[in-house]
């Protein structure tokens, strides 16, 4: 029986042992939004899947549909600066806690894509992102920012984030 492999982006929000040697991860994708996903095998030394699959990373997945979860089958992770992995880090456990359930949303996707180019600097383009990923997910008004300091538009995104209850 053969099965349907689909390719696409995305970001690991975070991973977790699973039996003897795999792994579950938490994706976040740009076709099919937050999806959990197992990898057979992974924490196995001889594995060469496990070298793409760090957390917080921008990857390519290869991925077929289990009954209950995804089966991760192939990976080729995109080289980030390692000085940007705190900020990615914090932005992807923010996205993680507020998203919920499979449904893609491109807005929020490409929201999280300034966190793979290496052209801007750490804390604008931090504020920039919250800003969009809690306007994407209709936390935030866009309109409300314009205009605004650095300083107030960080008051904005705290209010937001507080009044995520989460």
């Amino acid at each position: 029986m053969s099965y349907a492999v689909y390719t696409t982006r995305g970001f690991i929000l975070g991973s977790g042992p699973t039996g003897e040697a795999s792994k579950l991860y938490v994706l976040y994708t740009e076709d099919f939004g937050l999806i959990r996903a197992k990898a057979q095998g992974v924490r196995l030394i001889q594995s060469k899947l496990r070298y793409n699959l760090d957390d917080y990373s921008f990857s390519t997945f290869s991925l077929v549909r289990g009954k209950e979860f995804w089966r991760l089958t192939g990976s080729v992770s995109e080289n980030l600066s390692k000085e940007k992995l705190f900020v990615r880090a914090r932005v992807l456990n923010l996205v993680r806690r507020l998203v919920q359930g499979e449904e893609k949303n491109e807005s929020l996707f490409n929201a999280l894509l300034p966190l793979v180019s290496n052209d801007t600097t750490r804390d604008s383009t931090e504020v920039s992102i919250l800003v969009d990923v809690l306007s994407s997910l209709g936390y935030l008004d866009n309109t409300l920012v314009k205009g605004k300091s650095e300083r107030e538009i960080i008051a904005l995104v705290n209010k937001a984030i507080k009044e995520t209850q989460l």
